[in-house]
């Protein structure tokens, strides 16, 4: 059996999901098992930090429809999402756009409820302000679970 295509971790209201390749149907369908398990137990408000390792190919067409249908779901679920786009600029950039098409396809474009970040760091203080926690020690302890 091959590297898990994603990791998840709750840490302090956030829920964390790290892509490490581009997701298969039933791969998205037990993240949002997943996702809806952590709403069901912990209630808003719940943060998504989501991350997408940075030498991931660029997810295909049909990989983009099952991101959206994803990203439509879980949006009640969440009271914020993070994504966190590393990577050259290049690839940065590819990515961005991906997840702009998926925003818009999804009415999911408003800056205060989705932000798009170039690293972990970035979030914390959407973490602090919005759940009163440690952003910087919640993004540390993300990172030694490698869901960042």
């Amino acid at each position: 059996m091959g590297t898990p295509v994603f990791k998840t971790a709750i840490i302090d209201r956030v829920f964390f999901l790290r892509w490490e390749a581009p997701p298969s149907y039933e791969e998205i369908q037990a993240v949002h098992a997943r996702m809806q398990s952590a709403y069901d137990e912990l209630q808003p408000p719940l943060v998504l930090v989501a991350s997408l390792n940075p030498k991931s190919s660029v997810p295909n067409t049909e990989q983009r429809r099952n991101l959206s249908n994803l990203q439509s779901d879980v949006r009640p679920l969440f009271t914020e999402i993070h994504a966190i786009l590393e990577g050259s600029d290049l690839h940065y950039n590819l990515q961005r756009v991906i997840i702009a098409g998926i925003n818009l396809v999804t009415r999911t474009f408003d800056d205060s409820y989705h932000r798009v970040h170039k690293h972990a760091d970035l979030v914390a203080p959407f973490l602090n302000k919005r759940l009163g926690v440690d952003g910087a020690k919640v993004i540390r302890e993300a990172r030694t679970r490698g869901v960042v």
